[in-house]
């Protein structure tokens, strides 16, 4: 069974995960098929990308089972784990299309990121952003990359040492969204659509490579460098404690207690 939708409509490329009973969080499996979605869609012909996804919620984010059996893997191996969903996120970054992302419900840790990494993002009504990894004794490292082209590195300190929800509405007042609106896959459409129809293809695709290199100069060296983090902290025994109890019981720990 496919975890990635594709689909088009006119100019406009849709990728939809589908991982619905699971929030849509990012396995392995899925991290793979959305990675190649989005690397062919500029081979398609779409002049735009949007990834939304299935069901009540966008991405929930790591699927924390995995994440748990890697923990006692070979560093390299965990390592290898972390690079690939990087890559997903370095794929989205440098595309060469105007992308948008559709945020209903869960955008959580890596989904935050997901839609963070695309030129547009539409917060509908239900849209919760959170940046929960700290929680589980883990860390943000591949997503803090370029959270800072939308965040202050204040603000992002905050978020993830203060993790909460954060509704639509704070989240545009910040910068994890652009817009808000009940039907955010419509609305991001009509800017993708919009966006098409004012600037040229060439111009876009040589504006966003431009626009990376001056906001994350060595974005694959600092993409490495994350990955080793990544590595590292989920082999810490405070992250095997998070993530043994948050899949037990469904709740973060006591870090007092």
């Amino acid at each position: 069974m496919p975890r990635v939708n594709t689909f088009a409509h006119g100019p406009i490329a849709f990728v939809e995960l589908c991982r619905p009973a699971a929030g849509n969080a990012l396995s392995g499996a899925l991290v793979g098929e959305l990675t190649a979605a989005v690397a062919a869609a500029p081979a398609g012909g779409a002049r735009a990308l949007i990834v939304t996804g299935a069901g009540k919620h966008f991405c929930a984010g790591a699927d924390l089972a995995e994440l748990a059996a890697t923990v006692d893997a070979p560093e390299d191996d965990r390592v290898a784990d972390a690079v690939r969903l990087g890559a997903l996120y370095v794929e989205l970054l440098c595309c060469p299309l105007v992308t948008a992302a559709a945020v209903a419900g869960a955008a959580f840790g890596g989904g935050a990121g997901l839609a963070a990494a695309c030129d547009f993002v539409v917060a509908g009504e239900s849209a919760r952003f959170q940046l929960s990894e700290a929680r589980l004794g883990f860390v943000p490292a591949l997503i803090s990359v370029f959270l800072l082209r939308r965040l202050s590195p204040a603000r992002l300190g905050r978020l993830v040492l203060d993790p909460a929800p954060i509704g639509p509405d704070a989240a545009r007042e910040i910068g994890l969204a652009d817009h808000v609106d009940p039907d955010p896959r419509a609305t991001a459409e009509r800017l993708a659509q919009e966006a098409c129809r004012k600037v040229a293809p060439s111009a876009v695709r040589e504006t966003k490579r431009l626009l990376l290199d001056l906001a994350i100069p060595e974005l694959d060296r600092r993409m490495a460098e994350a990955a080793r983090v990544n590595a590292r902290q989920r082999a810490s025994a405070e992250c095997r404690r998070g993530l043994a109890d948050f899949l037990a019981s469904k709740s973060f720990p006591d870090w007092l207690g």
